[in-house]
Order: C-alpha cells, then structure tokens, then sequence
C-alpha cells in the first residue's frame, strides 16, 4: 500500500537579503528586551541535525546551536511535566516547515532553508517552528488528507511572535552565556535582526487600525488563506508586548489546540477553547489576547478542557 502524502505546514521564509547581516551595525542587546523571568524546568528537547546542503558550515555545529535554541524556547514555553521533544533537523529549498508526519522513531522532523553561519536565520526560523510544536500544530481534526485550517493563520502570528521573541531573548541571554566560545559576541546580530523585522512597514504599530477592526475586516481573507505573511507579521507586533511582560506566559502556547475539534470552530469558540484548556495561572495572555479582537473570555466557571497529554502522542 502507498505510504499516504505527508501533510506538511508551510510557512513563507523571510528572503535571503540578510546573508550579510552579521555585518549591521550592532544594536543594543538590552534595547527593548524581554522581561526577566523564572524559567520552567522543562526537559531540554533531544536535536539531531542531519547530513546535507547546508553550506559552509559544520553539521555538529548546527546542531550544538539548535540544541541551545530550543533549550532556551523550551525552558519558557514548555511544560515542565513535558518529555523530551524528538526533533530531527534536515535542509530544504523554499520555506522552513514541519511535517505533520513524524519519522521512523517518532520524532519531529523540521526543515529549514538557513545555510552556512547565518546564525540569526537558523534561530529564527528553527523557534518558529518549535512554537508549532509545542503548541500541538498537528492535534487538529483531519478529513483524508485534509487537516482544518480555518484557524492556522492565528498559530502562524503566534509562531512569528515567537521567532521575534526568541532572537531579543539570544540577544540578552547569550551577551553573557553563549552556548560556545564561537558566538560569544553575537548577541547584537539577534538584537539587529529582530530590530531590522520589527522596522518592516507593515509591521509598524499604528499604521494600520487596531487588532479587533483589523479583524472584522480581514476574517474571511485570513480563513481562506492562513499563510498571507505580511498580515500574520502585522499581527504578530500586537501580540508581543503581551509575552514581553512576562516571558512565563509562553507556558499558555502548550495549551493551544487541546481539543482536535477547536480547529474547526469559529475564531472566538477556538479562542475559547485555548482559555478553557489552560490552568488559572496560564489564562491571563489568552484573556488579553481575547481583548485585543474584542472577545469575551468564557467563564471561569465552565468546565476545563482536558490538556494535549504530556507524552506528546502521535
């Protein structure tokens, strides 16, 4: 029998325009970083970084590199209860992805487009595609071949908050504690890179109406297609100041998608679902979140959705 059609979750890569990047002028590592917050004990995520096309660059450095990556995504967002994520790493033309399928042993497979040592690029398109992960992109209802979608675009400017989030955090955190020796000093390449994206005209706060009209005009545009990137950006810049406050409010994103149908419900209901799904400490950022499109939270009262089990099952 033929093995079925991988589903896999596009996502338009940023172009190649930055190979020069480590050449900006540095910003300020501090400038508009994080908060400082406790970090979770969550188990550190096992990356394995295949053989291939990936430039003038060492595998085994890719992979020391995305290991510290994603300890640092993790160490926020994960469940501390959470089993080590199974991620393995391969090189692909187009866009950086994951597919839906997982490999011979379970693991993830993730596929990026960075090449040779562009740090910045692997970063941030490596914790894109982690937030995917740990916010359950695959625990969706599917139809054949077809998984709902009616509701991607909102984890796709999820995921690029994320990405931003991740470099301005590289940038703090590894100005003192680099994963090696050989990025001691990189941090200011994270801060300008993030800063280069943040500066992005349609990104800019204020130049377009607020998140909740912005909403009620482009609905049935963002349903139809989730991967339209420059309106996933613009309403990424919305959502980041909400984890800025608290770095500890990723914890929320490993409640996304707890129930198979939410993928099919309108916005709100899925929203609500998201609420519902999380423990008390966890709702404030979906309650926030729920505000900016001009929602109501569900009742504190209702019922809990029973959480993505932290086996992480296939």
């Amino acid at each position: 029998m033929a093995r079925r059609k991988s589903h896999v979750r596009r996502w338009c890569a940023v172009g190649s325009v930055f190979a020069a990047m480590a050449s900006l002028p540095p910003a300020a590592a501090g400038q508009n970083s994080p908060a400082p917050a406790t970090r979770a004990v969550g188990a550190r995520p096992v990356v394995t970084v295949a053989a291939g096309n990936w430039g003038a660059v060492a595998v085994a450095d890719i992979q020391v590199f995305l290991e510290a990556v994603a300890g640092e995504f993790i160490s926020y967002a994960a469940d501390p209860q959470q089993v080590p994520l199974q991620i393995r790493v391969v090189p692909r033309g187009g866009s950086p992805r994951v597919l839906y399928d997982r490999g011979r042993e379970g693991e993830y497979v993730v596929q990026l487009t960075a090449r040779n040592e562009n740090w910045f690029q692997y970063a941030y398109q490596f914790s894109h595609e982690l937030c995917h992960i740990v916010s359950h992109f695959d625990h969706k209802e599917r139809q054949g071949d077809t998984v709902a979608s009616g509701n991607q675009w909102f984890e796709e400017a999820l995921c690029e908050t994320a990405a931003l989030y991740t470099l301005k955090r590289l940038a703090t955190d590894w100005a003192e504690a680099p994963p090696a020796r050989q990025w001691a000093g990189y941090g200011p390449v994270f801060a300008s890179y993030a800063e280069f994206l943040q500066a992005q005209p349609h990104r800019r706060p204020g130049q377009r109406p607020a998140v909740d009209r912005w909403y009620r005009e482009h609905a049935a545009a963002l349903a139809a297609d989730p991967y339209q990137r420059e309106m996933n950006e613009r309403l990424a810049t919305a959502l980041l100041p909400l984890f800025e406050r608290d770095p500890g409010r990723w914890r929320a994103i490993a409640y996304l998608n707890a129930d198979t149908a939410s993928a099919t419900k309108g916005f709100a209901d899925f929203l609500g679902d998201w609420y519902l799904a999380c423990p008390p400490e966890a709702r404030d950022v979906v309650q926030q979140t729920m505000e900016l499109f001009g929602f109501t939270p569900p009742s504190p009262a209702a019922p809990r959705l029973a959480r993505v089990n932290a086996a992480w099952p296939d």
